[in-house]
């Protein structure tokens, strides 16, 4: 994958009392995950600009004991200027177990004027480097 952060879970995370980290608690996970992205490919934007998901898809292989945190693989499968698609996959930080496979479209939206912020092709080409540095073997 791209790269990958290590995110710790806590009790306060889970489901119930099961112990287990709540499937709502994943996808905030990748969300965070989506905010490194733009911080490793060097993106900034103003602040009335958000990243907003249109579209998510999560298949969950497993439980994650809250204890074990979680580490995400991000990989920026396509980009234009319309928005892009991440994959995730979120496994246990401590067995490595593949927990979920999780993948978000993501558009960016004006919140100050209501509508869509085209993606710059400098933006676009920073997110396809992420995906670029794995082909590389980075």
């Amino acid at each position: 994958m791209s790269f990958s952060l290590t995110l710790p879970t806590r009790h306060t995370d889970t489901f119930a009392a099961t112990g287990f980290v709540h499937a709502g608690v994943l996808l905030a996970l990748t969300e965070l995950a989506y905010a490194a992205s733009e911080q490793r490919a060097g993106i900034s934007k103003p602040a009335t600009i958000v990243a907003v998901e249109t579209r998510t898809r999560a298949e969950y292989l497993r439980p994650l004991p809250w204890q074990d945190g979680a580490q995400i693989e991000v990989e920026c499968a396509a980009v234009s200027n319309e928005g892009l698609t991440q994959r995730y996959l979120v496994r246990s930080a401590r067995s490595t177990r593949l927990i979920a496979r999780i993948e978000h479209d993501w558009v960016w939206l004006d919140t100050t004027s209501g509508h869509g912020v085209a993606l710059s092709e400098d933006v676009q080409a920073r997110f396809a480097a992420l995906s670029a540095e794995t082909d590389a073997g980075t």
